[in-house]
């Protein structure tokens, strides 16, 4: 069942409407400065959802320390309602329960993290005691650190009620202190800052995580003062320590390009799925011009889709020219308009991809270049082919010693025809040298 509690009264929810005002027919009777006779209108639906909406322009309400627009607002367990400085909390009783003590089946617990974050791994800038907001990463809703503390728990009378078996009903706790905000957990399963476990107390810088449960949480604040200059070392006094390593900041979403305004030229990144837009120094996006309101508008990406939502701004909020009521979808290029303020939407997240329905893309990988010739080897000079071994002239034999007298003339003259039949021998084949010595003989 659903109720508000006011005072010590509990005003069940019906399905129907509800007013609350200063009327004596309201179905909650708020009095006091401010409050108009029908001021606002709550309304029960039939699946259990409860939805706020002012009944009048004029009306003032603010949900969490934030002050509601002109769209009507579902309302969620533990919401904090203000009506002309009055509260009432909203109570959804099936979301009450107790905890029970979570742990992975086959995994140790893990390692206690140090109370302060370790060198380097600061998400932010550190914080003073001020300015204390926290902005749900799971719809968007922002949670003001009013006093001195913020609770979060399972219980309707938290500050910031998060569901859930694993939440206790008081987990944990956001405190102001002299060194900025910290926060101090109280819990059975743990609270988490920056995906690391807090021991007992931790103090928290601007962009921290804050996980509870299943929800998470980004917490900014007012940034520190300016520490005093340190003065320079003495020439005797050994060099300073080189600086810590700087932590890997998250890639940016999407950027916002101004075009047109005071601003122009200036490119703002937008690294988380919840962005508030607007002229403090708390927002994600600061635009720091007087057309644009203290808290402007909210980008938020749901499943792949960029959704612009105006949060009760003076001038509006514009998508291609065209007002926002309550929240518009934003396509890529497409031009927004905050005050005077024109900027260009230029998502850059992976998941855009998936929303235009891409599915897998095949990367064809460049043919290999041919690998270079390799230089020409100097022909080598053709070897002189070797003469037949018949070519070659035969060595003649040594003349046999000549005979004088007449008988060796008469010998010459007897072998004239022989000799010339030699000198044919001779230039024919060496074989038949022989047969010519023996017809000489």
């Amino acid at each position: 069942m659903a109720l508000l509690e006011f005072g010590d009264k509990r005003v069940p929810i019906p399905v129907g409407e509800l007013v609350l005002g200063s009327d004596p027919a309201s179905a909650i009777v708020i009095t006091g400065d401010g409050v108009l006779p029908r001021h606002a209108l709550i309304q029960g639906q039939a699946d259990g959802q409860v939805i706020i909406r002012k009944a009048a322009p004029a009306a003032d309400v603010k949900i969490n320390g934030v002050r509601l627009g002109a769209e009507p607002t579902p309302l969620l367990h533990g919401d904090k309602l203000e009506l002309a400085g009055k509260e009432l909390r909203f109570v959804d009783e099936r979301r009450t329960g107790s905890t029970q003590f979570m742990q992975a089946v086959g995994t140790q617990a893990p390692p206690p993290a140090p109370a302060q974050p370790k060198t380097g791994q600061r998400a932010g800038a550190p914080t003073g005691s001020t300015g204390g907001r926290l902005v749900s990463l799971t719809d968007g809703r922002e949670y003001v650190v009013a006093g001195k503390s913020l609770v979060f728990g399972r219980e309707a009378g938290c500050d910031v009620v998060v569901g859930g078996k694993d939440v206790s009903r008081r987990h944990a706790e956001v405190t102001a202190t002299p060194q900025g905000y910290a926060i101090v957990d109280a819990s059975t399963n743990g609270t988490w800052v920056n995906e690391e476990r807090v021991q007992g107390q931790r103090l928290l810088a601007r962009a921290d995580i804050i996980r509870i449960g299943d929800e998470s949480f980004r917490f900014y604040a007012d940034a520190a003062p300016a520490a005093p200059p340190v003065p320079p070392p003495q020439p005797s006094a050994p060099p300073p320590p080189p600086a810590p390593a700087k932590s890997p900041q998250p890639a940016a979403l999407a950027t916002l390009l101004v075009k047109a305004g005071a601003l122009k030229g200036q490119r703002f990144q937008i690294k988380t799925p919840v962005a508030n837009i607007g002229r403090a120094d708390y927002n994600d996006v600061v635009l720091a011009d007087g057309s644009v309101s203290t808290a402007h508008a909210k980008l938020q990406r749901r499943e792949g889709v960029w959704v612009l939502v105006d949060v009760g701004s003076t001038n509006g909020s514009f998508v291609d020219e065209e007002r926002v009521k309550g929240e518009a979808p934003v396509a890529p290029g497409a031009s927004l308009r905050f005050g005077d303020i024109v900027v260009v939407f230029e998502p850059t997240d992976d998941a855009l991809g998936m929303a235009k329905g891409g599915g897998t893309v095949v990367v064809r990988a460049p043919a290999p270049a041919p690998a270079p010739a390799p230089p020409p080897v100097p022909a080598k000079p053709a070897a002189k082919p070797a003469p037949p071994p018949s070519s070659r002239p035969a060595k003649a034999p040594a003349p046999a010693p000549a005979k004088r007298g007449p008988a060796a003339t008469a010998e010459k003259k007897k072998g004239k025809g022989c000799g010339a039949s030699m000198v044919v021998l001779i230039a024919g084949a060496s074989g038949v040298v022989a047969l010519a010595y023996w017809l000489l003989a």
